[in-house]
């Protein structure tokens, strides 16, 4: 009951689970081996798959990885988030949820979510042994018996986060354990089979941002979520007052495009730049935007 609330709760604050009737803890007595198993925090067929696999992590044979806690953690989907692959979020006493992407999911499908699932459990069994001292070892981590811990603190780690310990390891390889992406966090990379930080699982496509800008002339493009200032730039061209943006290889100005048109540079307002991403720009006839067809574009040579 008490897992399940806190899921209930995680709608109503960053609503990125999709609340289900069934989304109970299950009991260890409904595992065959009578072990600790956690519960799934909806009814999305992710959370279902990532549990059955993450349990497998954790008490097969092929990964080194135990010491958590299973009956603590609980598996949900997020059918929104868009940049990242997955997280874990800290929830208090030990118990942690475990979150995947439906886009990877999607996108990549489940072999590569599959390398988050085992990343988010390291950031698991970090919070789980916070403040607690281990060891690299030939075959994992070995936490050391009766080590200190830390009281326990909510908060999260994303697949995507850039929090690293600052805590270093002995001259033994020994160190202490802490969330993160830092040392007990490298020490699992290589047994676990992880990349690293964060990863790439699918190619990139235009639609998945909201503004993008292109080098007329060889082509290359970059895509922003928000209308930030390198946005602004490749719409004023050094025009406005944020000054312009320009392709490091082709040394020419960059432009914002939507579809087969760009919009001329020009000392646009942010309104502008919206109706632009934001509006049928399939022609020149039915809007007032000054818009140049992409055959049509001259490329032009960044200033001095």
């Amino acid at each position: 009951m008490t897992i399940a609330l806190s899921v209930r709760q995680s709608v109503q604050t960053e609503r990125i689970y999709r609340w289900s009737p069934t989304a109970t803890p299950v009991s260890p007595l409904d595992s065959q081996e009578s072990r600790p198993v956690g519960s799934v925090g909806d009814d999305h067929d992710l959370s279902h798959r990532a549990r059955a696999y993450g349990e497998g992590v954790v008490c097969g044979n092929e990964w080194p990885l135990d010491g958590v806690d299973l009956g603590k953690i609980t598996w949900a989907t997020s059918t929104r988030a868009k940049r990242r692959h997955g997280r874990c979020s800290y929830d208090g006493d030990g118990r942690a949820t475990i979150t995947l992407t439906e886009h990877t999911y999607d996108r990549a499908g489940f072999e590569a979510c599959k390398t988050t699932i085992r990343h988010e459990l390291v950031h698991a069994w970090q919070y789980q042994h916070r403040g607690e001292r281990a060891v690299r070892t030939d075959s994992g981590v070995r936490v050391r018996a009766d080590g200190d811990r830390t009281a326990s603190q909510r908060g999260h780690s994303d697949h995507t986060d850039a929090t690293a310990s600052s805590t270093r390891p002995d001259a033994d390889g020994e160190f202490t354990v802490d969330t993160g992406h830092g040392d007990s966090f490298r020490a699992w990379v290589d047994p676990l089979e992880l990349p690293g930080r964060c990863s790439t699982y699918y190619e990139r496509r235009r639609a998945d941002f909201a503004y993008v800008y292109e080098c007329p002339d060889c082509g290359s493009w970059w895509g922003k979520h928000r209308l930030c200032k390198s946005v602004r730039q490749a719409a004023h061209g050094g025009v406005g007052s944020t000054g312009y943006r320009y392709c490091i290889d082709c040394e020419v100005l960059l432009h914002l495009r939507a579809g087969d048109q760009f919009l001329a540079h020009g000392d646009h307002d942010d309104a502008t730049i919206k109706r632009f991403v934001d509006g049928d720009v399939c022609s020149t006839a039915n809007t007032d935007l000054p818009l140049v067809h992409a055959d049509e574009l001259t490329a032009a040579t960044r200033p001095g």
